[in-house]
């Protein structure tokens, strides 16, 4: 059965983009939710398929362009310390478009975080990411407080589709799982990770965006989250959270909106996908 639903919706997904008529007739929201089933530890329905990754020529484009972001424009200048939750300090991209071609690496003896140009080819050293990026702040917050990583993504938006994690320990995999924001019925918990959805024709929101829920208060309505490269700006609460957005429990399914607590809405802001852990 799981064979014929996959074929299914790889044959709608196909037809869907070679013949109008046939794509009219189908409703997307049926096929996001035949593909939303067929991944593993999912609560939720509604899960959207997996937006195409850039090309590389995108990608190069973006790069260069990223890099020279970082010379100007800066909401805070580049690597300033915007605060700290757990053992992870959240430092400033200086803008969301600065892209910085260093790396940061833990050392899994002594807890040390080292930036290099390459990669040091040290066994000690794990790879952690791209300074000061969205995702390595996610995955320098995951290693310091609970030993485990996730795979390699091009875009923060990606972490949603990932199914296994790792302990950076012992090497061994585990399974990841999903809630899908808006269906599902587990509400976000300390330590996962919030995955915000791509908007292509938005430079900020190009990659989407990924935050690690610090704090929940389910009788507030309210999450806090610590990350990097949102705005640039110092945190709200420098030694605990970066900001406070709201979280809805509508007839026992959650949604978190990126909306500030006490605000109705928020210009600057976007979709969440979901929250992995």
């Amino acid at each position: 059965m799981l064979l014929k639903r996959f074929i299914f919706v790889i044959t709608v997904l196909a037809y869907s983009i070679t013949s109008t008529g046939f794509a009219e007739s189908i409703k997307l929201t049926e096929v996001a939710h035949l593909y939303s089933e067929l991944l593993p530890n999912t609560d939720g329905y509604g899960l959207l398929p997996k937006p195409p990754a850039l090309t590389k020529e995108q990608s190069d484009k973006l790069f260069a362009i990223g890099k020279q972001s970082c010379d100007s424009q800066c909401a805070t200048s580049f690597g300033k310390v915007l605060g700290k939750a757990d053992n992870a300090i959240g430092y400033s991209n200086c803008s969301s478009a600065c892209i910085r071609p260093r790396f940061s690496f833990l050392n899994l003896k002594t807890g040390e975080v080292t930036i290099h140009d390459d990669d040091p080819k040290n066994a000690d050293l794990h790879y952690i990411g791209l300074i000061y990026q969205c995702v390595e702040y996610s995955r320098r917050w995951w290693m310091k407080n609970k030993g485990i990583t996730y795979g390699s993504v091009d875009s923060a938006y990606e972490i949603l589709y990932l199914t296994e994690g790792k302990d950076i320990h012992t090497g061994k995999n585990f399974p990841l799982a999903r809630s899908i924001n808006g269906t599902t019925q587990c509400p976000p918990k300390r330590g996962d990770l919030l995955i915000y959805h791509p908007t292509k024709d938005d430079p900020k929101w190009r990659y989407g965006h990924v935050a690690v829920v610090v704090d929940v208060d389910l009788k507030a309505g309210t999450i806090s989250v610590a990350e990097e490269n949102y705005s640039n700006l110092p945190w709200e609460d420098p030694g605990k959270y970066s900001r406070k957005i709201r979280l809805f429990n509508i007839s026992g399914r959650y949604t978190v909106l990126d909306v500030p607590t006490g605000e109705s809405n928020n210009p600057g802001g976007a979709r969440v996908s979901g929250w992995v852990y």
